[in-house]
């Protein structure tokens, strides 16, 4: 079972469910806890290896990690519930959305990740070689510095990098492996279940490796809304914490009459972008 940390506010009020990033925690939601906790009962799951999970497997699909999070739904007695969640946190949400889809109320991705471009293919290529001749950590902060280059992602980067220190060289190279499958899932992954549940894209102008394909999901998916925060990159809930609250608390306080929200702001040309994916 993944180690969970509920917060409850009454038995009445809606569950949101948090599921962290690669190499992060349930602690990367540091920022969100107080607002949140004022409007719903919470429940942060930490993945395999990480955080306060100390059970680790020999690998790792998202199938499986999904079905580890519903384990944990139906432990803690819940039917449904909001789900939100940071970069590698998005793609378990998505694997859950196909194997439990009446489980979920909504969707809050941020930092979304489902696919590639040339560069990060390069680098993942080169990492599966290279993670056997260097310590995995000089390659975990290689792949930060990449995601998250400049100033003003230092705080996001640091703690990714200080939380991934706990993982080991062994359980990184495990969970490396699983991103390698990551475009051969969202290949497969059924057309008509995505478009059964309200999504929220929320992603920084900034995410430069993964934005264009967070844009293209949302130009094809009816149901869902996008907010790009303007100046921000890949873990947009720590760098502009209080848009990343005030936004998704306003989507998530509407339900089920969810508004159709379209934030894109002119200069990331990211219409542009998608569409030559």
């Amino acid at each position: 079972m993944l180690c969970h940390i509920p917060h409850v506010l009454s038995k009445d009020s809606d569950w949101v469910i948090f599921l962290h990033g690669l190499g992060g925690n349930s602690n990367i939601y540091y920022k969100q806890v107080d607002e949140y906790k004022k409007h719903f009962n919470l429940m942060f799951i930490d993945l395999f290896g990480h955080g306060c999970t100390l059970e680790s497997l020999n690998a790792y699909t998202f199938e499986t990690l999904a079905r580890s999070a519903i384990n944990v739904l139906d432990e803690e007695d819940i039917a449904s519930a909001h789900f939100v969640g940071v970069s590698l946190g998005t793609i378990v949400m998505d694997a859950f959305s196909i194997l439990a889809p009446d489980r979920i109320k909504t969707m809050t991705l941020s930092g979304a990740v489902q696919g590639f471009d040339f560069r990060a293919r390069f680098l993942l290529k080169s990492g599966a070689m290279l993670q056997w001749v260097i310590p995995y950590m000089w390659l975990y902060r290689l792949f930060a510095f990449i995601m998250m280059p400049r100033k003003s992602h230092a705080t996001s980067r640091q703690i990714f990098v200080r939380e991934a220190k706990k993982l080991g060289g062994q359980e990184f190279r495990k969970w490396y492996k699983l991103m390698e499958s990551l475009e051969p899932f969202y290949a497969s992954l059924p057309d008509q279940n995505q478009n059964t549940i309200p999504k929220l894209y929320i992603s920084g102008d900034e995410d430069h490796l993964f934005l264009p394909f967070v844009v293209q999901s949302y130009l094809r998916d009816p149901l869902a809304s996008i907010h790009i925060i303007e100046k921000c990159g890949h873990v947009c809930n720590i760098e502009k914490s209080e848009e990343f609250n005030r936004v998704s608390l306003s989507y998530l306080n509407s339900y089920p009459d969810l508004p159709k929200l379209q934030h894109i702001p002119e200069r990331t040309q990211a219409h542009k972008i998608a569409m030559k994916l």
